[in-house]
């Protein structure tokens, strides 16, 4: 035999033995002889991977939008939130007052950081912003927009905002909107009678004048009274120690502008019989005009009334207890 033949031979042979190797090899008994000797190492995640993964769901979820809205003096809430749970969550955290439009989206992440520190600007954007006045939250941003009811109040908003550790851009309007302020009937009825240029100059500078003060004076009480509140003492028209106190400085304030008039309005909470409410914030109106008749204010100056639970100004809890809603309100009515 030639020797190209013996290699074709050997070659033939080891491929049969190859073949018969592989398909005649009992493996399930070799590993099962083989099974505590072999282990499987699971591949660690590399930090390219991590990364990988953490823009991933970074795509796949993104923030909480809200928008609170200032609308007859009270707060509502919109916005896009994972469920109503959550929603109901934050307007519990914010004191909200009214649900508005709520839109319910998947894998909507919320800032528990940013929102405690909106907690912080919910009380000054209650008692200092004009209605439709707004807080935007988008792309965990905070932007307000609005206007203020008064000048003074733009630096006490500006120090409490710098006081948050979080960034607020500031869009309010650069003009001041004041609410609430009626020229007298008295005013009105000279205004109309008015037959010449002349005369018409000289009262419109007298209207404005008086407006102005009216603005004054109702910028000064209401500074007052969010600071100090007044107070009486339990089931009664009494007024408290410290309340008597703040009377005194209104009395104070009123009596440096001496020609204008004012309603002392006594308001309650929903609990309770209607006309019982009505009669006890009539009774505590009548008392606050009998103190700041004691405190040298004119008589003929105040009218005091009792609105009882017909104004509310924020919402009665389950109970109808709102805390906010009894309250003792100083109107400025003109000369």
């Amino acid at each position: 035999m030639s020797l190209a033949r013996k290699i074709i031979f050997l070659l033939l042979f080891f491929l049969l033995l190859n073949i018969y190797s592989i398909y005649g090899f009992d493996y399930n008994e070799y590993f099962e002889k083989k099974g505590d000797t072999i282990s499987f190492v699971k591949k660690e995640e590399s930090y390219f991977d991590k990364v990988i993964n953490l823009f991933k769901q970074e795509e796949e979820s993104k923030y909480f939008e809200l928008v609170l809205e200032k609308k007859n003096g009270i707060v509502e809430m919109n916005g896009v939130f994972s469920n109503q749970s959550d929603a109901d969550k934050i307007a519990d955290l914010l004191d909200i007052n009214k649900e508005g439009d709520y839109k319910f989206e998947d894998k909507v992440m919320i800032d528990e950081n940013l929102l405690t520190e909106l907690t912080k600007l919910i009380p000054p954007f209650k008692d200092f912003f004009s209605d439709d006045s707004k807080i935007i939250v988008v792309n965990n941003e905070v932007i307000l927009k609005g206007q203020l009811k008064d000048a003074n109040y733009k630096e006490l908003l500006n120090t409490i905002i710098s006081r948050m550790n979080i960034d607020v851009k500031n869009e309010l309007s650069d003009e001041i909107k004041v609410e609430n302020i009626a020229l007298n009937n008295e005013e009105q009825k000279i205004e109309e009678k008015i037959e010449t240029n002349v005369v018409e100059e000289v009262v419109e500078s007298k209207v404005v004048d008086v407006k102005s003060q009216i603005e004054e004076l109702q910028s000064k009480i209401n500074n007052l009274l969010q600071q100090r509140k007044i107070t009486f003492e339990r089931r009664s028209t009494e007024l408290t120690t410290d309340s008597k106190s703040v009377v005194e400085d209104i009395a104070k304030i009123l009596n440096e502008y001496s020609t204008f008039n004012l309603e002392v309005a006594g308001h309650t909470d929903s609990r309770g019989n209607d006309d019982l409410n009505k009669k006890i914030s009539q009774d505590r109106a009548n008392s606050v005009k009998k103190l700041l008749i004691s405190f040298g204010v004119n008589e003929n100056r105040i009218k005091a009334v009792g609105y009882g639970e017909e104004f509310p100004i924020a919402k009665d809890d389950e109970n109808g207890l709102s805390e906010i809603n009894r309250r003792v309100e100083f109107n400025i009515l003109g000369e």
